[in-house]
């Protein structure tokens, strides 16, 4: 996916903008508008002066480390799996847990659930 324009997605911008904006118009003034909303965008605020555009940058940078943990992770799959092959994976894949297998003991027994009712004495 290509990322567009200057702000590289319009969205992330036009969602600062919009926030900064409201703030504005309640009555907050720039340098407190811009600090809650980069509190708000999850930014820390303490101590810090933003402006929107270094707000933005940072959201931007976020996005795209995020976006290239995602595709480092994506390509170390593939490379795994294929020099391991489908046929490891299926059988890796064969034995996972379920709630079955977590409701028994150490000996391999089951345990149970037991409701108290203070209804009956």
């Amino acid at each position: 996916m290509e990322l567009q324009g200057p702000s590289r997605d319009g969205s992330i911008g036009a969602s600062l903008k919009a926030t900064y904006r409201a703030l504005l118009a309640r009555g907050l003034e720039t340098g407190e508008a811009a600090n809650l909303t980069a509190f708000l965008h999850g930014l820390p605020s303490d101590g810090f002066h933003w402006t929107l555009p270094e707000i933005e940058g940072v959201i931007q940078r976020r996005i795209q480390h995020a976006a290239d943990q995602r595709a480092a992770a994506a390509a170390d799959r593939k490379a795994s799996t294929a020099t391991v092959g489908p046929g490891a994976v299926r059988r890796a894949n064969a034995r996972r847990s379920s709630i079955h297998d977590r409701r028994t003991d150490a000996r391999g027994r089951g345990g149970s659930t037991h409701v108290i009712d203070s209804s009956n004495p």
